[in-house]
């Protein structure tokens, strides 16, 4: 039986992944983002999330819709900071709301993506690994207290991803590059599917390195000590990125994750 399923941030990126997948097993998919979809919806704006939600009526809906949030904490302007914080935590939340409200009688599942770096306080991107981390404590709690409805909330936490978000030229992108490699769309898409119908309600893409940000997560003094070494990690794999893409990642979605 073909589910209804909402993904934010559908226009590009992660989240246009999530949509062609949801298609081809036959899903009715309904992207929404602020540009680049039929529907669109300012995840900020409570309202326009209960309305979707209460017109669509969703069994699936995907909380994708992001900001970057690149930068040194002292050079960011104000209205970045604050836009930041509004489109990747309270839309999330604006997000959960709706759709769970929508969802009591029948039952549904809300997945919300966060990042690796919601596990790990990570420097230079300091308030987007504040929203993520926030994000994954929301969901956990969400999780909670829903346990008792047929409502299930999910959260995705993935590296990161080579979608119009990340740009191998630009140093602010730097900590993006501190794995191994980018994750293709697909493969944190595919984790997201296998998510939503676990009993699990966390899962980190790839499962070791979300092991390895927990331990530096639990002990923030380590995570100091080896911020040199994995910064000029990174710098090596963004530079190996730069010098390895003649071809930049598609465009896409303003809202991506």
């Amino acid at each position: 039986m073909a589910n209804r399923v909402v993904v934010t941030g559908g226009s590009g990126g992660l989240g246009e992944a999530f949509c062609a997948a949801f298609g081809d097993r036959g899903d009715e998919v309904v992207p929404v983002d602020v540009v680049g979809t039929d529907r669109r919806l300012d995840v900020t704006d409570p309202g326009a999330c209960r309305r979707l939600a209460e017109d669509v009526k969703p069994d699936i809906w995907v909380n994708n819709a992001g900001v970057t949030g690149a930068g040194e904490l002292l050079d960011q302007q104000d209205d970045q900071i604050q836009r930041i914080v509004a489109v990747n935590f309270l839309g999330v939340v604006n997000g959960t709301r709706a759709a769970a409200r929508a969802m009591l009688d029948r039952g549904g599942v809300i997945l919300n993506v966060a990042s690796l770096a919601g596990w790990a306080p990570t420097p230079h991107i300091a308030v987007y690994s504040g929203t993520k981390h926030a994000v994954r404590a929301f969901s956990v709690a969400a999780a909670a207290e829903l346990r008792h409805t047929p409502v299930r909330v999910k959260c995705l936490l993935p590296d990161g991803i080579r979608t119009p978000m990340v740009h191998v030229d630009d140093p602010r992108h730097l900590m993006s590059f501190t794995g191994k490699r980018l994750l293709e769309p697909a493969e944190v898409v595919a984790a997201g599917l296998a998510l939503l119908t676990s009993k699990r309600v966390l899962a980190s893409v790839p499962p070791t390195r979300g092991l390895t940000v927990r331990l530096l997560g639990i002990w923030p003094g380590l995570a100091s000590a080896l911020q040199s070494t994995v910064e000029a990690r990174a710098r090596r794999n963004q530079a190996t990125a730069q010098a390895g893409s003649s071809e930049a990642p598609p465009t896409g979605s303003t809202q991506p994750p």
